[in-house]
């Protein structure tokens, strides 16, 4: 029992080596369609967004709030590998969190309309979290002496919670004027199978000097969608599925019957995201998200287990003399403790098949992003999650960085579960429609698989490295009309106020020569001469007339130019011209929703 424990907590402290769980990377990855499932008020840059199945969103996760790969385990001289009890025990509190998720999306797709944003992910989902004690571990690594002699060794707060559902969301997003943006993802939940416990105590004293065992504990565990387990063969314990062939067949477990398993379990539940955005001014925007507000409701294949306070105590046995003579004291022993502490835990054990409902882990993202220009972002964010009643938190620097449309990439530092070593990357490149992105939010755990060398020698040794968090999200999807990082209009913008200062300028040479007419026209009324004969002079004569002159201010591009008195106010119409080209450009968005006035 000792060594499976042991191999049990050191395979999921390794598995807590390459995954990681808060997602920095993503909610800084404008780039990616996928943005939207952390942070739902966000617009992606392209306007039609298509998944490939499966492989357009792949994640995997894990954190581990106990302790790092090197700090349980250590190398001797010789290069073998060895537990370090005193290692591990310095880094562990008295309880630690262990959370393993992985999801992917089977289907994505989304595209623009106007100032909104709507998508549709069918996305298949497992979230699994161990509570485990410190007293745990050292029973595991050295039993029930040394430092647990003599004291009570305390699991209280053990426990295990395992999930696994289908997310069927339908998103929108709106966009006000660039300024502010909102949006929110409705979802609707198929559970396929769940596990969780709920303990109030558990505890195993040895005494000090007779090495009598106390035991003490009161735990309830619920189950839903899992075969049946049955302890000394008259004991359900845990699941409700059993072996018979009707049962099997309508759990979808039979050849020919598999529907009924993906789509047939009557385990319903219902969920919500929301999010907002907003500009506080050019430089300044403002995010904050809140992720799976929302439930379960587990109706089918149910059970519920519970050990209601139980405390016994085995003292051992009084004639050892009579126990060593029978020849088989080892295997005599196991059974004389087997069989009383068999029959005291049947006294207080229950078993029942109710519905029950569990609620999902919620996450919150709140980030504060600087806006350096188009193409570079600096993103401060906070970052919390509902772990078993508790809230855990980290925080986290982000900068990111556009090449066009082919390039998006962002590094980033964060502190998560008193783990002070995630430096992550994350990088997207499209190849005209075609988006492939990796990311990672602690690069340094993938140093822990030692892949070139293993590669090489075809083996699987594991490098001792203090990494508590990883994390892995890398798809591929189709993405069409993105928009240009110099969006066009720019250029026109550029090109207007020079275009309207040339048409006003050549108003003003107009203007000039009309008054340069108008004044020989004067000087020519002024004078007595009737004599003239040259057509020109009669030309100049001619707008004597009231009713000409009418004529020649209506022949003209504006009324203003009739009037030589007003050459003044044309000046000052020329200067008021511009602002009303800016007032009337086109209002569009360019990356990470920036304000087209930087």
């Amino acid at each position: 029992m000792r060594k499976i424990i042991l191999n049990i907590v050191l395979v999921l402290t390794f598995c807590n080596q390459y995954k990681g769980q808060q997602d920095f990377i993503l909610y800084h990855m404008p780039s990616i369609p996928q943005i939207t499932q952390v942070d739902p008020a966000s617009f992606p840059d392209s306007k039609v967004d298509i998944g490939l199945p499966i492989i357009s969103s792949v994640y995997g996760s894990a954190f581990n709030t106990g302790f790092a790969f090197s700090d349980i385990l250590t190398q001797d001289a010789n290069g073998n590998v060895m537990p370090d009890i005193n290692g591990a025990m310095a880094k562990m509190r008295e309880n630690n969190f262990l959370v393993l998720n992985a999801n992917t999306d089977l289907l994505f797709l989304g595209f623009k309309k106007g100032n909104n944003f709507y998508s549709f992910n069918v996305t298949e989902k497992v979230d699994f979290t161990f509570n485990y004690p410190k007293d745990l571990i050292i029973m595991a690594l050295e039993g029930n002496g040394n430092n647990l002699l003599g004291r009570r060794a305390s699991f209280d707060g053990l426990g295990m919670d395992f999930t696994h559902w289908r997310e069927y969301a339908v998103h929108w997003v709106h966009d006000v004027d660039h300024k502010f943006s909102y949006g929110a993802r409705l979802k609707y939940l198929y559970g396929m199978e769940n596990f969780n416990t709920q303990v109030s105590y558990m505890g195993i004293t040895t005494d000090q000097n007779t090495h009598a065992l106390t035991f003490d504990m009161n735990f309830e565990f619920q189950s839903a969608g899992l075969p049946l387990v049955i302890f000394d063969d008259s004991i359900n314990a845990i699941g409700a599925i059993d072996t018979t062939q009707s049962m099997m067949t309508q759990a979808g477990f039979t050849d020919g019957n598999i529907s009924n398993y993906l789509f047939g379990r009557q385990n319903n539940g219902v969920g919500i995201d929301l999010g907002f955005n907003y500009h506080v001014n050019d430089k300044l925007l403002l995010e904050a998200s809140v992720l799976d507000l929302g439930f379960i409701s587990w109706n089918q294949y149910t059970s519920n287990s519970n050990l209601s306070e139980w405390d016994y105590t085995y003292s051992g046995i009084e004639d050892a003399i009579t126990v060593f003579g029978n020849g088989s004291s080892v295997q005599f022993l196991k059974d004389v403790l087997e069989d009383s502490i068999e029959m005291s835990l049947k006294e207080n054990f229950t078993y029942s098949t109710p519905s029950y409902r569990t609620a999902l882990r919620t996450k919150i993202y709140a980030s504060m992003e600087y806006i350096v220009d188009h193409n570079n972002f600096i993103s401060l964010t906070g970052y919390s999650s509902f772990v078993r009643n508790r809230w855990r938190r980290g925080l986290g620097l982000a900068y990111n960085f556009h090449l066009g449309n082919f390039l998006s990439a962002t590094a980033s530092y964060s502190i998560y579960n008193r783990s002070y070593s995630n430096v992550g990357i994350g990088v997207s490149l499209n190849a005209g429609p075609l988006e492939i992105y990796f990311l990672t939010d602690n690069v340094l755990a993938l140093g822990t698989l030692n892949l070139l060398d293993n590669a090489r020698t075809n083996s699987m040794n594991v490098d001792i490295e203090k990494v508590k968090n990883g994390q892995l999200h890398f798809g591929v999807n189709l993405t069409f009309g993105r928009e240009k990082a110099e969006p066009k209009h720019k250029d026109e913008e550029e090109a207007d106020p020079v275009e309207m200062e040339e048409k006003t300028e050549k108003q003003q040479k107009e203007n000039s020569s009309k008054d340069q007419n108008k004044s020989n026209l004067d000087s020519s009324n002024s004078s007595s001469s009737k004599s003239t004969t040259s057509k020109k002079s009669n030309l100049n004569n001619a707008p004597a007339n009231s009713k000409e002159k009418k004529n020649s201010s209506k022949s003209s591009k504006s009324d203003l130019n009739a009037d030589p008195g007003k050459s003044k106010k044309d000046k000052n119409k020329k200067i008021d011209n511009t602002p009303k080209v800016e007032e009337t450009e086109p209002r569009e968005r360019t990356f990470r929703k920036v304000p087209k006035k930087i």
